[in-house]
């Protein structure tokens, strides 16, 4: 006789307890409930700063052991795929808490945010009635199967999981990377921001490219491409470099129409030594170095690369002057071929590239008269070989088989980037991939007699043939941008003042912020408390403290706090006022 198993979750009374049954299952034993899942939080061990993630919580068996083992700084977050069973869950979690069995540390996700576990981590996204610690408390999430609900959907839950592991891993690694370069970044903004009424507005170039486009990036794997394609097919393209591979293609003699400049460090000079961007057009992250810019004897436009979430860089990205965002993507190869696809006229312009390997053979890191490979030979003796041997062999790196089965390095970092970029970019039609080595990267693969034979049909005169050329350029492009920025003279100088109002309002704080610091109730408002008043101007000037280890909390109430802002306040008072004097 078969069991007439209703559709909805329904309880069933068994010897020790209820179960659940529910689409013709049991989702907990029939005759001992608990015990499965009892035995499963026993043997866990939870370390302090976890988000517990309970999966198809059903019944929230085993939920009162969790809650007594969990260590400080934990929370417990229901997860449900299925709507019959998320409402069963939410019922019966409004039952513990009426009676007071569980306390705030514990939620169930909303059915209808499931798809956005990770803006509502991160906080970009607020749930009513959901309140979420910081991100920042947790270190790690620890998935827990609550139920045999699970198998419903497997993949979604842990499709769920997996984000919110990754999700809180980012977070920290950002942190790590804002806690060394953060200051770096703040500054060169400030710097970089005198130069925008005199730079090329990006919009004036988005989309305009109908030309083919080809990426170059610092791999090997660009000496075999540009070796097997003639330099007069190669013309027919807008040639893209990333800074670091602009040397090589000029010693290969290929014209390099427009270079991506991300790197925020002085180490990034090396790339334009001998020339090399002197007749390109420069697109340059907002946060990159702005020594770099003198490089160029054609025009510079920006980006800006959302290398924080905090509210100072959203209050700036929504100024009129501030040149268009771009995700953080962590590798400049990466951001040149987003640049790429911002360019082209529309998704058939095809977008080819090469030298994106993300690892290296052995004895070679990068292509030749590459800055890292001018280095070693500068650096040649009998004792230093030429050859780079020790990068195969440092700790994390190891061999693998990559594009047409050949055998490569790689380590975790460029492996992070080969994953970032098939994340990003393996469903963007027409971009495709013509580098010979390297980890494949999810996108189409082309072989130089394919490319050859399209570039050959490519209609030079109709892609070459601009109407605009009374500006001197090495592109129609950059020549249309260039007549853009000629007839904005009035634009350029509102662009001018709002720019300079914006500095001598971040200068007008910072002094008023170094006030209170130093004479504190003394010179306090009267409209105000002093602390509140000090809250108030530090808070939303995130740059002042982003980059300390603490730096995702504004702690005003904190002297030692208040003394490390204290110390910042200077460096970025200079480069504003030299802003505004520039």
């Amino acid at each position: 006789m078969e069991l007439n198993i209703p559709q909805k979750p329904c309880m069933v009374q068994t010897a020790q307890g209820f179960s659940v049954s529910y689409q013709n299952r049991f989702l907990y034993s029939k005759y001992a409930p608990s015990r499965a899942i009892e035995g499963a939080i026993d043997s866990l061990t939870i370390l302090p700063g976890t988000l517990i993630l309970s999966l198809s919580p059903a019944l929230w068996l085993g939920l009162d052991k969790l809650i007594e083992k969990l260590p400080q700084d934990c929370f417990v977050l229901g997860i449900e795929t299925d709507k019959n069973l998320h409402e069963f869950a939410e019922e019966k979690l409004a039952e513990l808490k009426k009676s007071g069995k569980v306390g705030e540390k514990v939620a169930l996700l909303p059915f209808s945010e499931n798809e956005y576990i990770v803006n509502i981590l991160s906080g970009e996204r607020l749930v009513k009635d959901l309140s979420l610690p910081h991100i920042s408390t947790f270190r790690r999430a620890l998935p827990i199967e609550m139920s045999a609900g699970t198998q419903f959907s497997k993949e979604k839950y842990f499709a769920i999981a997996s984000l919110s592991q990754n999700t809180i891993a980012s977070f920290w690694k950002n942190r790590i990377t804002l806690t060394k370069l953060g200051r770096l970044y703040s500054r060169n903004l400030f710097k970089n921001l005198a130069n925008l009424p005199v730079a090329l507005d990006f919009k004036n170039l988005a989309h305009k490219t109908s030309k083919p486009i080809f990426v170059f990036g610092a791999g090997e794997s660009i000496e075999e491409t540009v070796s097997n394609i003639p330099k007069q097919l190669l013309e027919k393209c807008f040639v893209i470099a990333v800074d670091a591979a602009s040397a090589s293609l000029k010693a290969m003699k290929i014209k390099i129409d427009a270079i991506v400049a991300v790197e925020g460090q002085l180490a990034i000079e090396k790339a334009y030594i001998g020339g090399t961007a002197k007749s390109s057009l420069l697109i340059a992250d907002i946060t990159s170095r702005k020594a770099v810019t003198r490089h160029t004897r054609n025009a510079v436009t920006y980006f800006a690369s959302k290398y924080t979430d905090s509210q100072f860089f959203k209050n700036l990205s929504q100024k009129e002057f501030f040149p268009p965002l771009v995700p953080p993507l962590g590798s400049v190869g990466l951001t040149a071929v987003y640049i790429a696809l911002l360019l082209r006229a529309n998704v058939n312009v095809p977008v080819f590239m090469s030298g994106l390997d993300f690892s290296f053979s052995l004895g070679r890191t990068h292509a030749k008269n590459a800055p890292a490979h001018i280095s070693r030979l500068s650096t040649t003796n009998k004792f230093n070989p030429a050859e780079n041997y020790a990068a195969a062999f440092r700790t994390g790196a190891r061999q693998i088989f990559g594009k047409n089965n050949i055998p490569v390095f790689t380590d975790t970092a460029l492996e992070g980037y080969a994953k970032s970029f098939t994340d990003t970019f393996s469903c963007i039609p027409n971009l495709y991939d013509a580098g010979k080595q390297g980890i494949p990267l999810g996108i189409q693969q082309i072989d130089s007699e394919k490319l050859k034979a399209y570039l050959e049909t490519v209609d030079e005169k109709i892609i070459g043939s601009s109407p605009i050329m009374t500006v001197k350029s090495s592109s129609p492009i950059i020549a249309e941008g260039m007549q853009g920025y000629l007839s904005q003279c009035h634009c350029r100088a509102q662009t001018r003042q709002s720019i300079k109002e914006y500095l001598e309002s971040e200068e007008k704080a910072l002094n008023r912020i170094k006030e209170l610091l130093m004479f504190g109730n003394d010179v306090a408002s009267c409209s105000c408390s002093f602390e509140e008043e000090l809250a108030s101007l530090i808070a939303p000037r995130e740059y002042l403290f982003l980059h300390f280890p603490d730096g995702y909390k504004c702690k005003t109430s904190d002297l030692s706090f208040l003394k490390r802002v204290r110390g910042q306040i200077d460096f970025f008072l200079k480069d504003i006022k030299m802003g505004i004097k520039n």
